[in-house]
């Protein structure tokens, strides 16, 4: 195992545990009723235990957390400083971005060892209960209008797009970040994993995988 591209991967999915955390507490508190506000404080707690689990591998690796986080935050922060535009893009936003988290932790967990799988597989069940909430927060606000396939297209789109302006745009050259995910093992996996289930999520909320255009050639 690279030990300097795990550091690497550790940094990105603490950062990612943490934004989590700080957009689930600032929901609880804009909440309006008390079930909502005690739902957003839960996952905020789930979210920091997630993050805290993360750094202290940081830790126990020799590796100074802030310093493994500091080189995702332009990208991560410029991907979630873009607002989502309506309800229909925050839900669906939502959704797949909770789909795709899901996935990486499923693929993380094969490539480390029996003690960090044991703690992902607890983050795992978080998460998709996350997902599954994301799923429920989706169907009620895009219901039974007959323009939601569209509406939610444009929504995936759109955060597409913003996913691969964060990263720098297309035909840059890859970062030392993402070339550390490859390292760590089973990049074909993590790949497969994520276009397929973000295709897969699409098919769920009546949108066509083929109708989002992006410069990649998913996996069959």
């Amino acid at each position: 195992m690279d030990d300097a591209a795990m550091i690497q991967v550790l940094g990105a999915i603490a950062y990612g545990e943490l934004g989590a955390h700080e957009e689930a507490k600032a929901k609880a508190a804009a909440a309006t009723d008390d079930e909502e506000r005690t739902r957003w404080r839960v996952i905020a707690g789930q979210e920091l235990r997630h993050y805290k689990g993360f750094t202290a591998r940081l830790k126990a690796m020799g590796a100074d957390p802030e310093a493994a986080m500091a080189e995702f935050r332009p990208a991560l922060d410029a991907y979630r400083g873009t607002r989502p535009a309506d309800e229909v893009e925050a839900a669906v936003w939502a959704f797949l971005g909770e789909g795709i988290a899901d996935d990486l932790m499923v693929w993380f967990k094969t490539v480390v060892d029996d003690e960090m799988a044991a703690f992902v597989a607890s983050v795992l069940t978080d998460e998709e209960a996350h997902e599954g909430q994301a799923a429920a927060a989706l169907r009620t606000v895009i219901g039974d209008n007959p323009g939601s396939a569209d509406a939610a297209l444009s929504a995936a789109q759109t955060m597409v797009d913003n996913m691969i302006a964060s990263g720098g745009g297309v035909g840059t050259v890859p970062s030392a970040p993402l070339l550390a995910f490859m390292r760590v093992g089973r990049a074909d996996e993590l790949v497969r994993l994520i276009m397929r289930g973000f295709a897969r999520r699409l098919r769920e909320i009546g949108v066509d995988p083929s109708g989002i255009k992006t410069p990649f050639r998913a996996p069959v």
